[in-house]
């Protein structure tokens, strides 16, 4: 009996450190900057070093990460555009840019602006985020020398995950040869608790709330979902069946994401199924305006994939459930 009340309580809290772990990083920027120097000195028709610093405080991998200096008339950097692959869950990269000032370039504080553009997905849904870094610049006559940045050396990355998996492992080969189920539960414990609170050390709280709850959706055998080719149900096909109206679809996807074939391979099948159903696929990198007018691209936060009804112009988001939520946008039931 106490058994299943420890297993009770345990799933509980799984569940609710998951689900609130997850709203609180979803669609929000997952990096953070630091720029070295903090305010740039240079004069005209020379150059400055900088160092941009970028952090991933998350547990997603950041994807395609691209630099540009935007708005800067009398400035350039080399490269003009910097770009990272990626960036890996609580990894962190630099960026070097060599910051030019024209010869005409006026004396005096410029405030210019970094543009970085990267995406990143959870679960189901792919997002693209544009972030801005001030860069304060004071243009004088005379220059001065590049800013030397001291590198600190820190715990390497891989040694945290190396103790807790032998831990784990520990425990897990405990239960199962000695039937001690004691230790799985205190290192299951101790993995949520020194989630949230290596998180909180770091001033990380949201992003400990997604460690714990990673962790935990281990620990219970919820994983994240696989998505092959989709099938449509019999349900589905019966459901088409019943569908009377002509009907146009409006598939948006990006190169970037991930989950966007199979929200298109799921119209093009209800498609083939209905002589109703219309459907055209808009690249939201080519067509921004569409996207934005449309509440797919919002405050600089790019959800993809989504469908819209052109004709009522509701939209649906991701691909959990898709086949459901579909056949409900189409206004028919199974």
């Amino acid at each position: 009996m106490i058994h299943r009340h420890t297993r009770a309580l345990l799933l509980a809290a799984t569940l609710a450190v998951a689900l609130f772990g997850y709203s609180a990083i979803g669609q929000e920027s997952i990096l953070s900057y630091t720029l070295s120097p903090e305010k740039a000195e240079i004069a005209p028709g020379g150059r400055a070093a900088l160092q941009l610093s970028i952090e991933n405080k998350s547990l997603h991998p950041a994807d395609d990460i691209a630099v540009s200096l935007i708005d800067a008339d009398g400035f350039t950097i080399e490269p003009a555009e910097g770009d990272i692959k990626v960036i890996a869950p609580f990894g962190k990269d630099t960026l070097y840019l060599n910051l030019i000032a024209s010869s005409n370039v006026a004396l005096g504080t410029h405030d210019l602006k970094l543009q970085v553009i990267y995406t990143y997905c959870i679960e189901v849904s792919c997002f693209q985020i544009v972030d801005e870094v001030s860069v304060p610049v004071l243009v004088s006559a005379a220059s001065v020398g590049p800013t030397t940045v001291k590198r600190v050396r820190s715990l390497p990355s891989w040694v945290i995950p190396m103790v807790a998996g032998i831990l784990l492992i520990t425990a897990i080969l405990l239960w199962r040869s000695a039937g001690m189920r004691i230790p799985l539960y205190v290192v299951l414990f101790l993995f949520v608790v020194g989630g949230l609170a290596y998180g909180v050390i770091l001033g990380q709280h949201e992003q400990a709330q997604g460690i714990a709850a990673v962790l935990c959706t281990s620990c219970v055998g919820i994983e994240e979902s696989q998505h092959e080719e989709p099938v449509l149900s019999e349900g589905a096909l019966s459901a088409l069946n019943n569908l009377s109206v002509d009907l146009e679809l409006i598939v948006y996807y990006a190169p970037w994401c991930h989950t966007c074939p199979y929200a298109e391979a799921m119209v093009e099948q209800m498609a083939q199924h209905s002589d109703h159903i219309k459907y055209r696929f808009v690249n939201v990198d080519e067509n921004r305006d569409m996207a934005a007018a449309n509440g797919i691209i919002h405050n600089q936060r790019t959800i993809v994939p989504a469908i819209q009804r052109v004709d009522s112009g509701d939209v649906i988001f991701g691909i959990d459930h898709l086949e459901e939520r579909l056949l409900d946008l189409l206004g028919v039931e199974k």
